[in-house]
């Protein structure tokens, strides 16, 4: 049966696709080269899965699939040309009336349960004046808000009209507004409510209004974006090699074909060698007639140097080889015979570990010359996701860690816009631990802005997070332009959220000295003396 191998369509801007995270991975992975069965276990998915989401990708047209992908036929067929169908009097009645909270759709896909509870069962347990089911549906939602984008929060797709969204909020503000439940002992359940109709509440005023539900929506294609290419980036260092490789001895340095390798005493004895530092080589590999030609070559040495009286073959000036020279005394042509049959036992041995390495080396070669063909195009991404495969065959290799090293940083540059644009919007709406994540991201890309820096301290230090990486980024702004008195304030602000009052009182007298007339700095260096 022959391999199922996609392959992906040239000229797509990845960056357009609407795509989630595990399938912006998936499209990392097709390369034409693996098929679906590898690039299930690449990306840790069932094939079926795999499968569904390659069908959304051909539809997408980024992908070529060598097989057909059946299209789900309609429910009911079309009405015939000219004949409209009437509605009966019982479906008209339900539809000009809004379906029950607990039936309404949107609803029903925020209630569902999911596979596996997300909390303990001795949370059932706690004492409330409800009921069992409600109590179940409440805490469903509550530890199910995590990750959730607003679209997903009112259980509705990104295409939802206005009055779905408007119905869709109200219908679970119902459920989930304290004051439904007005009169009974509600527990600790009521703080969870509250938090879930806050959410839902934010969710509404943000989709509810067209400017706002905009931005939004330039935000979420965004982070999704920048989800999949830094989950791509990511994955590398988590990423096992191969059982096999792993397995495997360590294979030779990759060298030309038409050349026989140094010693391994060479190698072994002066490391510093260039020829003993691994290299990728970009020659193709050799068809059939060259690797005959060079058995042919190699046989007639090995019989030249093992036979008495037999000399390596000399070519001639015409490029023929030349008859070899025989001395005296002659050898008995038994001798010879035992000895042609033992150099080509040795040769044939020879030639199979040659076509093992080969094999070994051939698809890193190919993987390397894509990335470079992709680096020159500008698909730094394509790059990267090149280098992937190569390391993922060889994760030692030197050269590739480094030209790796190099595109990742290329490609984080690249995304800092992005990242910089997600942290001003989460600033705006007032997601400090989300922006201070995005603001981290783009530090990462301009390590040496200082501003940046400052900002992530800034974003770490409102949203009450790791203090020891505020302290980082502050410090770095402060190295990169210490008579910026901002940076200088924001170190001094750092370091007395830490408790280190004298490292910021130092930092705190630094910033009246650049700036005397500031009431502000003036209050916070009273506060630490």
């Amino acid at each position: 049966m022959t391999a199922r191998v996609p392959s992906l369509v040239s000229g797509i801007d990845v960056f357009s696709l609407p795509l989630s995270p595990r399938e912006g991975f998936v499209l990392s992975r097709v390369d034409g080269v693996s098929s679906v069965e590898d690039i299930s276990i690449m990306v840790g998915v069932k094939q079926d899965e795999l499968l569904a989401i390659l069908s959304k990708l051909a539809e997408l047209k980024v992908v070529k699939l060598p097989w057909v992908v059946a299209k789900a036929k309609p429910a009911t067929p079309p009405p015939k040309a000219g004949v409209q169908s009437q509605p009966s009097p019982k479906t008209e009645r339900a539809r000009s009336q809004p379906p029950p909270a607990d039936k309404h759709p949107a609803v029903q896909r925020v209630l569902a349960e999911p596979f596996t509870p997300l909390y303990a069962a001795s949370e059932l347990e706690v004492a409330a004046d409800i009921d069992v089911t409600i109590k179940r549906r409440i805490l469903n939602v509550f530890y199910g808000l995590e990750g959730k984008d607003y679209y997903q929060l009112l259980g509705l797709d990104q295409s939802a009209e206005k009055k779905d969204i408007r119905a869709a909020y109200f219908e679970l503000s119902k459920l989930f507004h304290p004051d439904s439940l007005f009169g009974k002992d509600l527990g600790s359940f009521k703080t969870k409510m509250e938090v879930v109709f806050k959410r839902l509440t934010e969710a509404y005023e943000v989709l509810g209004r067209n400017q706002r539900r905009k931005e939004y929506d330039e935000y979420l294609a965004s982070t999704q974006q920048t989800h999949a290419i830094q989950e791509q980036l990511d994955h590398v260092a988590t990423e096992a090699p191969p059982t096999a490789a792993a397995a495997a001895p360590a294979p030779e340095p990759p060298r030309s074909f038409d050349s026989e390798p140094p010693p391994r005493a060479a190698r072994a004895s002066n490391p510093n060698d260039a020829r003993a530092q691994p290299k990728v080589d970009m020659r193709p590999p050799p068809t059939a007639e060259q690797r005959r030609q060079q058995a042919r070559d190699r046989l007639r040495r090995t019989l030249g140097s093992s036979v008495t009286g037999v000399q390596a073959p000399v070519t001639s000036a015409s490029g023929a080889p030349a008859a070899p020279k025989v001395s005296n005394p002659p050898v008995s042509t038994t001798s010879i015979a035992e000895r042609r049959d033992s150099a080509i036992k040795g040769l044939k041995a020879a030639l199979r570990a040659s076509t093992g390495s080969a094999s070994r080396i051939d698809p890193i070669v190919a993987h390397f010359k894509r990335a470079q063909d992709a680096e020159r195009a500008g698909d730094l991404l394509g790059a990267a996701s090149a280098l992937q495969s190569a390391l993922a065959l060889d994760p030692n290799r030197v050269e590739l860690q480094e030209h790796y090293a190099r595109v990742s940083k290329a490609v984080a540059r690249n995304l800092a816009t992005n990242y910089e644009k997600q942290a001003r919007y989460e600033e705006k709406m007032g997601k400090w631990a989300a922006a201070a994540a995005s603001w981290d991201r783009v530090a990462e890309g301009r390590p040496e802005d200082a501003a940046v820096a400052r900002s992530a301290a800034e974003a770490m230090l409102k949203a009450g997070g790791d203090l020891h990486k505020a302290q980082r980024h502050a410090q770095r702004a402060v190295d990169i332009a210490p008579s910026e008195v901002a940076n200088v304030v924001v170190l001094g602000r750092v370091l007395l959220a830490a408790g280190l009052r004298l490292n910021a009182r130092r930092e705190l007298e630094k910033a009246v000295k650049l700036d005397p007339q500031n009431e502000m700095i003036r209050n916070l260096l009273r506060e630490v003396r």
